[in-house]
């Protein structure tokens, strides 16, 4: 299967009906566009010719069969002396005028046709005279029989508008699985071990998916020398490579599913085992869907974001962590950058997209807020893959009605502060990491562990996380007040977690919603309208109702 890109480009060139061509290709992928445009101009017998600002000149591209790009002076073209900034763009005279044919490659034009050109004098006068020539050759046709044209290529081709009416735009978008195992099967030489089968080499491609063919080849190849590896293990190699890739590339945390535990919100767990029997097959001979987005709402610290991680690992399915409202900070470039990474999930398809503290980037009520917010909308209207958007929120009030109505985000869940039954797990949780007496029994009684919950009712998870970590570090250095190697044996002396400990940990803390009890209750009443219960009743032997009086 050919991608779109590649399959529209030559039909645009063949059909010379376009004297320009746009082409929106990534920086890694240059090469390959380089080698798949001058070898076609070699099987249609036309020259391939490129400029950029980095070179003088105008170059014939050449690509050989030992698969190496050359480069040629193209002695048609001789630049004049530069005395002023549009000298810089005389080729563009040049291709206006010349009477030859051939596909001229011009790279890296598009910040002097965006729509955000700066406003200073020389920058935008410059800008006008490119965008009036590039209108020029758009309109002049070849007095020759055959081809004549010129494609502008780069990575971020934000047009305005006047050019795109005139100049048709192609975007190379990342490719799916057969493009993958296309590519993979043409270099397979030197890769894999010939003796991998179709399956395993599909194994491999669906690792990659979410890079591109560049990036696909350049992660195999760092990691082919290990030719011993099983087809697993080298998709879990290249997984990796991409995870780190995809960190850098788009600013996120993206993420395998985790395997973190969880005390409590056991109705919002049996929700995300719902959604996860909309992935089958059966489900979608159904027509039936995933949700679109679900909201979780609630004060900071009650596990917002540790539930998006659980909602990823009840799926079995990668989370990519999103700070919202950073996409403000791009300023002029929030936009693109979210919709690069909306194309990238539809790419990865079955996918948790976690969007933290989601109604900062409303907070300020600006443009910026609210275009992003009309790109995610109608992204989550329109979209098709299975891609689960989840969104945490303090403040329901910021988010414009649109976001919160039905067919946007499906599910609304009130993450509330924890009960008695909800926080006895927590502690059990946190202080299992250092207490091996939590994992085989139960280290405190009964009076214990009710004066450990009263003492620390309305903290949230986060600060019984902490109170447990620093009684933790407390009974360490009780334990062991100088330092000492550790014993050759590897038998260590186990930590021993007193209640009183905690709660001398806990008297050092001023919870937050003791702290800002009004705010704090404000956003706890408006999630309890609109939002469904994340927890059941508390019916642990530790709930209020269940103190024995007479005991």
């Amino acid at each position: 299967m050919v991608s779109d890109f590649f399959y529209k480009l030559p039909k645009l060139i063949e059909s010379g009906e376009e004297a320009i061509i746009c082409c929106e290709s990534p920086l890694q992928e240059r090469d390959r566009i380089l080698q798949y445009i001058s070898q076609y101009c070699a099987s249609i017998q036309t020259k391939c010719l490129l400029w950029n600002l980095g070179q003088e000149t105008i170059k014939q591209v050449e690509y050989s069969d030992s698969g190496q790009i050359h480069l040629f002076d193209f002695e048609e073209y001789t630049p004049l002396p530069v005395q002023n900034s549009k000298d810089y763009f005389q080729v563009l005279k040049f291709w206006e005028n010349y009477q030859g044919n051939g596909v001229l490659i011009i790279e890296n034009l598009y910040p002097w046709i965006s729509t955000n050109v700066p406003q200073e004098t020389q920058f935008f006068l410059l800008s006008e005279w490119v965008k009036s020539n590039l209108l020029n050759i758009s309109l002049t046709k070849c007095a020759l029989r055959g081809i004549k044209c010129a494609i502008l290529l780069g990575a971020q081709a934000d047009l305005h508008p006047e050019m795109l009416c005139q100049i048709p735009l192609l975007s190379q978008d990342l490719p799916d699985t057969s493009e993958i195992l296309i590519a993979l099967n043409e270099e397979l030489e030197g890769l894999l071990p010939p003796t991998f089968g179709e399956m395993d080499r599909l194994c491999i491609a669906r690792s990659g998916i979410g890079l591109y063919i560049s990036d696909f080849l350049k992660g195999l190849k760092s990691i082919s020398s290990h030719c011993d590896d099983c087809p697993e293990e080298i998709a879990k190699k290249l997984l990796q490579y991409k995870i780190n890739l995809l960190n850098r590339l788009y600013e996120i945390d993206f993420i395998p599913p985790p395997l973190v535990p969880l005390g409590g919100l056991e109705l919002m767990q049996e929700a995300f085992k719902k959604f996860k029997r909309l992935f089958s097959p059966l489900a979608k001979a159904y027509k039936l869907r995933v949700p679109k987005g679900i909201i979780l709402v609630g004060p900071p610290g009650t596990g917002k974001s540790h539930s998006a991680k659980i909602c990823s690992q009840i799926l079995g399915v990668p989370l990519i962590l999103v700070d919202w409202g950073n996409f403000r900070s791009y300023g002029n470039e929030a936009e693109r950058r979210l919709k690069k990474l909306l194309k990238l999930v539809d790419r990865l398809n079955e996918v948790v997209i976690y969007f933290d503290d989601f109604d900062k980037g409303f907070a300020g009520d600006d443009d910026v807020a609210r275009r992003l917010a009309g790109q995610l909308l109608t992204w989550m209207q329109e979209r098709v893959s299975d891609v689960i958007v989840i969104a945490s929120v303090n403040r329901l009030e910021w988010l414009p009605p649109e976001i919160t109505r039905a067919g946007r985000f499906d599910y609304l869940y009130k993450v509330d502060l924890p009960n008695h039954g909800e926080r006895h797990a927590i502690f059990k949780l946190h202080g299992g990491r250092f207490d091996e007496r939590f994992f085989s029994g139960d280290p405190y009684t009964e009076s214990e562990w009710r004066r450990l919950l009263k003492q620390t009712n309305r903290c949230v998870g986060a600060e019984i996380q902490t109170i447990v970590e620093r009684a933790a570090a407390t009974t360490f250095c009780q334990m062991f007040p100088e330092d000492i190697p550790v014993p050759t044996d590897g038998e260590l002396p186990p930590l021993s977690i007193s209640v009183a400990t905690l709660l001398e940990e806990r008297r050092q803390i001023n919870p937050l919603a003791i702290r800002e009890a009004d705010r704090v209750e404000s956003m706890r009443n408006k999630a309890d309208l609109q939002g469904l219960p994340s927890s059941p009743a508390d019916s642990s032997q530790y709930a209020i109702g269940n103190v024995d009086i007479f005991g």
